[in-house]
């Protein structure tokens, strides 16, 4: 019985670890001991831990990865920070990025299609005022994607374009100045 509770309690570890990657991630533990620890976000990771020393962490985030006050790499640790599509259960997910940000003219907006499909792209303000429709109804193959947004006649401000497509959304926050 005893064995039997033991190997129930190792498949419930291993199920826990393969869960699916979080939309955002805060990460405040710290890594003290030897060994290698790989955190995954769909957008984004914000990080305030230490990484010990002959730790190697690596985070892997869709948008950004941000270390935060508190932060530390110790001498001796491996720290390695990606952008890069992270997938949710074998599947790569909608994402949505834009750069520069903050932007005087213009900003480049990407983004991902995980599947064929009609996309659409439109970019609201912290009202929820329909600012422009970049993309309508626009049928697209799977991949990455750009454009430049210029919005010469928009005030300095916070705006939020989103991407739908497949019935999913992705979200981001652009700042004009």
């Amino acid at each position: 019985m005893r064995l039997l509770l033991l190997f129930m309690g190792c498949c419930l570890a291993i199920s826990g670890m393969a869960q699916a990657p979080q939309q955002k991630l805060r990460i405040q533990i710290t890594y003290e001991k030897a060994g290698q620890y790989l955190e995954q976000a769909v957008e984004t990771i914000e990080a305030t831990n230490i990484v010990g020393k002959a730790a190697h962490a690596e985070y892997q985030a869709g948008q950004s990865v941000t270390m935060l006050p508190g932060f530390e790499a110790k001498n001796g640790s491996t720290f390695v920070a990606q952008i890069k599509n992270v997938e949710i259960n074998g599947e790569s997910a909608l994402q949505l990025t834009a750069y520069p940000n903050p932007f005087q003219q213009s900003t480049t907006i990407k983004y991902y299609l995980p599947n064929d499909g009609i996309v659409n792209l439109w970019v609201i303000d912290t009202q929820g005022k329909i600012i422009g429709q970049l993309v309508k109804s626009e049928n697209q193959s799977a991949g990455q994607h750009s454009l430049e947004w210029t919005p010469s006649a928009l005030s300095d401000g916070i705006y939020i374009p989103i991407i739908e497509s497949n019935q999913k959304k992705a979200v981001t926050r652009v700042v004009k100045k």
